[in-house]
């Protein structure tokens, strides 16, 4: 254990440990962890030390608990129904991806402060098109930090959407975070998208936060205007 982790208040020391769990996948989304008795055993501390920790991952929407049953993982957000906020749609028939560049680098120091990464933290970044009917329709810069990215770095080749390949390698959120803008494409994303310079795009700027609150994906993705829309969802 580390000077700084023993400085945590015991039942936070243990909250980290239930967390590492399931960022591990030992604790997986939609089972019930062990029970208190059994807990307290593991990690040799009291009752009220263990529901502590418990009580402050469900308020952190972590872990689920119901009247008569066991303690649960919540489940990943996406599979969660009546999930409000914005929904994108892309319009297309085929979708596909293309990768224009991969690399690890340690420069990109607005994309780290974004993922909380100190200055000598290097991140996996990747330059992406997304396709649709063979026709480009979004130029995007995507950002992990390193342990994410050595995990997924070949999906992104092959999948848009890097949740589906998280979740895969046991990597889950708790939250995305996005704006929406305009923005005009300059000439390097015009010659990209085959628009001409200056034309209206779609700006989408994300961070997505893992289980522990920590970020796990920046990324800024520019949409052509004729090929993207949204709906907002507003409901309990």
């Amino acid at each position: 254990m580390s000077d700084e982790q023993r400085k945590l208040p015991l039942y936070l020391q243990i909250k980290n440990k239930m967390v590492n769990n399931i960022k591990e996948g030992a604790w997986k989304p939609g089972e019930a962890i062990p029970s208190e008795n059994r807990l307290i055993e593991q990690y040799n501390v009291s009752r009220t030390t263990i529901r502590q920790s418990i009580r402050e991952l469900v308020q952190d929407g972590v872990l689920e608990t119901r009247r008569g049953t066991p303690t649960r993982v919540r489940q990943t957000p996406k599979e969660e129904e009546g999930n409000p906020g914005v929904v994108h749609h892309e319009l297309g028939e085929e979708l596909s991806v293309q990768v224009l560049r991969s690399d690890q680098c340690a420069d990109r120091y607005y994309a780290k402060g974004e993922l909380m990464l100190d200055d000598i933290d290097e991140v996996f970044f990747f330059e992406r098109v997304r396709m649709a009917d063979a026709r480009p329709i979004a130029y995007q810069q995507l950002f992990l930090p390193k342990p994410v990215g050595e995990k997924v770095k070949d999906d992104a080749a092959k999948m848009f959407d890097i949740f589906p390949a998280l979740g895969m390698h046991d990597v889950h959120y708790k939250n995305i975070k996005e704006t929406v803008s305009a923005s005009n494409a300059t000439q390097y994303e015009a010659d990209i998208l085959g628009l001409i310079p200056g034309e209206a795009l779609v700006d989408i700027e994300r961070t997505t936060l893992g289980i522990d609150g920590i970020p796990i994906e920046y990324s800024r993705t520019k949409y052509i205007t004729s090929a993207f829309n949204y709906r907002i969802e507003i409901g309990r």
